[in-house]
């Protein structure tokens, strides 16, 4: 059985999901989650806190400074940002883990972008110096641009879940 928290984090019942928007969280997937900690350790969880702390400059925190640190940014509802009301009160819904999978592959994109952007700026640059080899600057534009065109395609199908980044095709 489910449990209906509002973005701010209060948890409510089933006749206010009507009203308002909310988020469905299985009870499930506290205890887990919860289990996950007590047979293992919390050090992953508070170093966030401490690393993003200790990359400011700040001075080393305790396991307990950096629990409550959490606490005082999660107690303050889920933040605009992180909103989906498509998915948010649906099982199944989620796309937390693919979009983080999905992030080297965006960073590879804005490389494939950037490098296409300077490519074209290159060999335009080229074409109006030497107007003599016009044509075969731009028989090699095109070129450039297919093979351009080739790696957009392939970063698209990883992205799309066409393809998984080991090259085998997802299920």
């Amino acid at each position: 059985m489910g449990k209906y928290y509002l973005y701010n984090g209060k948890q409510v019942g089933f006749v206010r999901k009507a009203i308002d928007d909310v988020v469905l969280v299985e009870e499930g997937w506290i205890s887990e989650v919860q289990n996950h900690f007590g047979k293992r350790t919390h050090d992953k969880l508070l170093a966030i806190p401490a690393e993003i702390l200790k990359n400011g400059g700040f001075p080393p925190v305790s396991r307990a400074q950096s629990w409550i640190i959490l606490l005082e940014i999660l107690n303050k509802g889920v933040p605009e940002a992180l909103r989906d009301a498509d998915s948010d009160e649906k099982i199944g819904k989620g796309t937390l883990l693919k979009d983080i999978a999905k992030a080297p592959v965006r960073a590879a994109a804005a490389v494939v972008d950037t490098t296409a952007a300077a490519t074209g700026a290159v060999v335009g640059a080229a074409a109006s110096v030497v107007s003599t080899t016009a044509e075969t600057t731009v028989d090699v534009a095109e070129g450039a641009v297919d093979v351009v065109e080739d790696v957009v395609e392939d970063v698209a199908e990883v992205v799309s879940g066409e393809e998984t980044v080991d090259g085998e095709g997802s299920e």
